[in-house]
């Protein structure tokens, strides 16, 4: 399972190749993210998020830091990193915003796939690093 979390990661979101996302997750696979836990459902509108941050930020990497297993759950603790140098993102013009962003997903496989997550990360930090917002 963790070696499914990996090539996910690896081969799929870190070199931008969604068949890889085709293979790792299930047709339903349903994200949570965020205080609110609100459910992104499928496989489909999980490579369209993909797509839009990379849009933006195309060196967008994401570094294994941890990968722990049990169960049917595997917990990846992970810093992503990119750099705003392609298009607008959610209003902030790039010049070359640097960020690095930590945050931990849980997921869930069944049937050889990832079939749930449930996520954290820094919001908050990753916004005051493209200038969105002040630090106080």
């Amino acid at each position: 399972m963790k070696q499914l979390v990996r090539h996910h990661i690896d081969a799929g979101f870190n070199r931008g190749d969604w068949t890889v996302c085709e293979k790792t997750l299930a047709a339903d696979y349903t994200a949570r993210y965020g205080a609110d836990g609100a459910a992104n459902v499928g496989r489909d509108h999980y490579v369209r998020v993909c797509r839009f941050l990379r849009r933006s930020f195309p060196d967008v990497h994401i570094t294994i830091e941890d990968l722990v297993a049990e169960g049917d759950r595997v917990v990846n603790r992970y810093v992503e990193r990119g750099t705003l140098t392609g298009n607008p993102f959610l209003g902030i013009e790039p010049s070359g915003q640097h960020y690095e962003k930590p945050g931990t997903t849980i997921y869930r496989v069944a049937d050889g796939r990832l079939a749930e997550s449930w996520g954290v990360e820094d919001t908050l930090g990753w916004m005051r690093q493209l200038g969105r917002f002040l630090d106080v």
